[in-house]
């Protein structure tokens, strides 16, 4: 009897699976994927974080922009001027170290930081070269972006 009982049981089971559709099929397959642990290395990252902060950038035509373009993107931008009242210690840290290189002739380039284990942030100087031909840093655009998401992107794309 309990034979019969199992057989019947795995008949209807088999009979009754596999009613998914392709496009569910697929949605199942990337939110598993999404859950896969995968390894990513810091110079990944940090190559997403230089390629994220960068397509922001120019993305962003306008300083009032800032705002919407944050929440696309999935960001925090902020200016930042040199002396700023409104600086983090790490934004005020890496303005100065700019203001320094200007003052030592090293060219200016965008950077990226890790901060803390969780959050990155791309810094972009904006200079102005006048007619003495010295330059003057007139800020910084910060744009703070979460490892998480980066690294989410970086599977997305793959």
């Amino acid at each position: 009897m309990n034979k019969m009982l199992l057989i019947f049981l795995a008949l209807f089971l088999l009979a009754c699976g596999g009613s998914l559709t392709d496009e569910q099929r697929k949605k199942m397959r990337e939110a598993s994927e999404q859950q896969s642990i995968q390894k990513v290395t810091d110079a990944e990252i940090t190559e997403a974080a230089f390629a994220k902060g960068r397509a922001v950038m120019d993305a962003l035509t306008k300083p009032d922009q800032a705002d919407s373009l944050s929440q696309v993107a999935q960001v925090k931008i902020h200016w930042l001027k040199p002396g700023g009242s409104d600086a983090l210690e790490i934004e005020q840290q890496l303005i100065d170290a700019y203001i320094n290189s200007v003052i030592d002739g090293v060219p200016l380039q965008d950077n990226v930081q890790n901060i803390g284990l969780d959050s990155v942030l791309y810094t972009k100087p904006v200079v102005l070269t006048r007619s003495d031909s010295s330059i003057e840093v007139k800020g910084t655009w910060n744009i703070w972006m979460s490892k998480k998401q980066l690294i989410l992107s970086m599977k997305r794309s793959d």
